[in-house]
């Protein structure tokens, strides 16, 4: 399952997703990952969900995010939800098919291994690439 929090700058995206992942603890039977790009969210996160900020390990486009996340994966087996805050930033977004691409690679993780994620893009919902209109 993939779910999109999706807003414009400043609409509370990343706050939300903050509240998702600390009340996912509640019912998990896994671990909890959060990946963003700013270390000043990390306090903000419980200390039970690993946090991860991607600019510490250079990550720049889907192929590296993509790496990322299935390394993490590959490495611990029982993550269940990965959040990835910044979407968008993070993959050095310049059309809609950039999104899509990563969509798509993170399609086959969740039907390969069960695992939920919940993405953020910074755009208005009538903005948003057809790929991920059809998964909301």
């Amino acid at each position: 399952m993939i779910e999109f929090v999706y807003g414009s700058k400043g609409s509370g995206k990343t706050k939300k997703m903050i509240d998702m992942a600390n009340t996912a603890l509640e019912t998990c039977e896994g671990d909890i990952i959060f990946l963003n790009d700013r270390d000043k969210y990390r306090v903000k996160v419980d200390t039970k969900i690993r946090f991860t900020n991607l600019e510490e390990f250079s990550i720049v486009g889907s192929d590296q995010l993509f790496g990322f996340i299935s390394g993490v994966i590959a490495e611990n087996y029982d993550v269940k939800i990965v959040f990835i805050d910044n979407t968008l930033r993070l993959i050095d977004y310049q059309t809609p098919a950039d999104i899509c691409e990563i969509v798509e690679k993170i399609q086959r993780i969740n039907e390969k291994h069960d695992i939920k994620f919940v993405l953020s893009l910074s755009c208005e919902k009538e903005e948003l690439p057809e790929c991920v209109a059809k998964l909301i």
